[in-house]
């Protein structure tokens, strides 16, 4: 472990998170369900808003029933738990979004001293995502731009339970207790058996006895997290594998406890306000990597699973476990430059959405070339796809003008390819001409469809821009390479071909990234960059190439070795004269990778067996080209 303070001070003060006002409105025919509008909650603070609520959720569990829902700024009365309970896969007790208009403006408050919420041993979940069996098929739960607040004397709530698999997002939400003692159980409860992946992005939790609780899972992203006034534990990371960045704890008791067989990767914490006699981090389990670590107050920064104490204002680099390198390298991770995710104001005025109706399952391809003309002929900004499965695309969509975001309201768009132009040939969506700096494309369940040709590649982009893909599942191949491009990836699940391929030049920032296949290498850098927050796998392929001259970089995460009767078994990561560097766990169903890395440098191939790893963990894997 090494040190350092004013370098990496500096580090963390220079860390930028931008910042937008947010007002989140949609058109009447989007596919949101308006709580007020629809059901008669009021939001005026006095009347008890729970029926309304529950009356919301039970017409969504209906068949063909929708969750989507959306509260517009107030203040709501609730007196009992909300949400998805006795929860079962393969039900409709699941694929849950709760949207407000912004996280100060649309405030879920529990009334003081409410009936079941008073007990600790039999706690209250103000507002459950998902609660139930255990599963992995609980996609696109969505939590979004609102405060929970639980009041006082309620010393058993528990503010948001979120659950999600391979895609979901709970972001920009506050979870408050106004108790004067900070009573409550737990702020965020992500303790329901396997959850994620899922990103979980600009939080605060202020008071409970815990801010954050996991439990098992697949993989769990955090990033921007703030933490206030715990009274046990700042976060607790039971048993998960998590990937965390950009912690920001005010606390006088423990900021993280890791606990055994508990996976934890986490950069660039602030951790502030212990006592003398506390300890920062404390970790029972040595599956951990720490990055660019700060604290100020506590008497030591990190407690390790031996029981060694370490003391010091900072931790530049430390891993509980031993590193590998294949040939010369250095003894630490790449330290790509990180770059947040840009962000483009929400469009507030209707008049600038513009959209393709859904008309019993039409080819939509000329209407929709036509809509997108029309609309940059006429600057409007938004796209959006009104919740459907039944739209098909069967030929190359040109996106130009004015438009900055795509939104697909979480339903599904078929792609067809029945005279073969995608074949070789140009991409779904191609961008190029745009006036707007950023274009985002997001809330897609399956972008695609579930028959989408294995052939199809789904983005390009000849427009100079920055392209943000985010809450999105899609089929095909995601992107082209392009040279000296900007993606940002957020929550995003590729599947079936789902090849990410970076050309020389280009770069790509990735967090929470579920690649799923066993048809093609996952990843492919071509002498461009990757960066990815959390990485979650699933199929026997190889998951990184990386080669002439490129630079990667994987912080975090889990490699699941499904799909063992597949006949591959080649390396899991290919490296040749590159830099390289990843911090991963691994685990498998039936038969695991033999080869965990295969690196070539200046024509001579070296090999990493899984069989040399310990504990199912990589913790650091470097690579450096020559």
């Amino acid at each position: 472990m090494t040190f350092r303070c004013a370098c990496l001070s500096l580090c963390l003060a220079m860390i930028c998170i931008p910042h937008h006002a947010e007002s989140i409105v949609f058109p009447d025919d989007a596919g949101m369900v308006d709580v007020v509008k629809v059901f008669g909650a009021t939001g005026d603070g006095v009347t008890d808003d729970t029926q309304a609520i529950l009356n919301a959720i039970a017409e969504g569990v209906k068949p063909g029933g929708n969750k989507r829902l959306y509260f517009r700024n107030g203040t709501y009365l609730v007196s009992k738990p909300l949400g998805l309970f006795n929860a079962k896969p393969h039900s409709d007790t699941r694929f849950m979004t709760v949207q407000g208009q912004s996280e100060a403006g649309t405030v879920f408050k529990l009334k003081d001293n409410s009936e079941g919420f008073a007990d600790p041993d039999k706690p209250g979940i103000v507002w459950s995502l998902y609660d139930g069996q255990s599963t992995g098929d609980a996609m696109h739960s969505y939590a979004r731009n609102f405060t929970v607040d639980v009041g006082r004397g309620n010393p058993g709530a528990i503010g948001v339970r979120f659950m999600t698999n391979n895609v979901g997002m709970m972001e920009r939400v506050t979870i408050r207790s106004t108790d004067p003692d900070k009573a409550g159980l737990i702020g965020l409860d992500l303790r329901q058996s396997q959850n994620g992946p899922g990103l979980i992005k600009r939080i605060t939790i202020e008071g409970f006895d815990e801010g954050v609780t996991t439990g098992n899972s697949f993989s769990l992203v955090l990033e921007h997290i703030t933490l206030r006034h715990q009274r046990k534990v700042g976060f607790s990371n039971v048993i998960a594998r998590v990937t965390m960045r950009g912690l920001k704890s005010d606390n006088a008791v423990t900021a993280v406890r890791n606990g055994k067989h508990a996976h934890l990767t986490l950069l660039e914490a602030d951790l502030r306000g212990g006592g003398a006699d506390q300890t920062a981090i404390v970790t029972e389990d040595a599956k951990v990597f720490l990055r660019d670590i700060m604290q100020a107050g506590y008497g030591h920064i990190l407690q390790q699973a031996d029981g060694t104490q370490h003391t010091g204002e900072t931790i530049d680099e430390w891993h509980g476990l031993k590193g590998y390198a294949l040939f010369d390298a250095p003894a630490q991770s790449l330290r790509l430059p990180i770059e947040e995710t840009p962000e483009v104001p929400w469009e507030t005025d209707l008049d600038q959405w513009f959209t393709v109706s859904d008309e019993g399952g039409r080819d939509v391809t000329k209407a929709l070339q036509e809509a997108i003309d029309a609309a940059a002929a006429a600057g409007k900004t938004t796209l959006y796809f009104p919740r459907s499965e039944k739209l098909v695309v069967s030929g190359p969509i040109r996106v130009h003008g004015s438009i900055n975001r795509i939104i697909g309201m979480t339903g599904i768009v078929n792609v067809q390819d029945p005279a073969g132009v995608f074949k070789d040939g140009p991409a779904v969506f191609t961008f190029e001409d745009l006036t707007s700096d950023v274009l985002v494309i997001e809330r897609f369940f399956l972008l695609g469809g579930w028959k989408c040709p294995n052939h199809v590649t789904m983005f390009e982009n000849k427009s100079g821009k920055t392209i943000v893909l985010k809450n999105l599942g899609v089929g095909g191949i995601t992107k082209k390479a392009e040279p000296g491009g900007r993606w940002f990836i957020e929550d995003f699940s590729p599947s079936r071909h789902s090849t990410l391929a970076v050309g020389k030049g280009e770069q790509v920032w990735a967090r929470q990234f579920n690649p799923e296949t066993f048809r093609a290498d996952m990843m492919h850098v071509d002498g461009g960059t990757l960066w990815v927050l959390g990485l979650k796998t699933e199929g026997r392929t190889t998951h990184l190439v990386a080669e002439n001259g490129a630079k990667a970089e994987v912080l975090g995460g889990v490699a699941y070795q499904s799909w063992g009767k597949q006949p591959l078994d080649p390396p899991m990561i290919k490296v040749s004269d590159s830099q390289v560097s990843v911090t991963l766990g691994f685990y498998h169903h039936d038969t695991p990778f033999k080869t965990i890395v295969e690196e070539t440098r200046d024509g001579q191939t070296r090999t990493l067996e899984r069989n040399e790893i310990k504990g199912y963990h990589l913790s650091l894997y470097r690579a450096a080209a020559p």
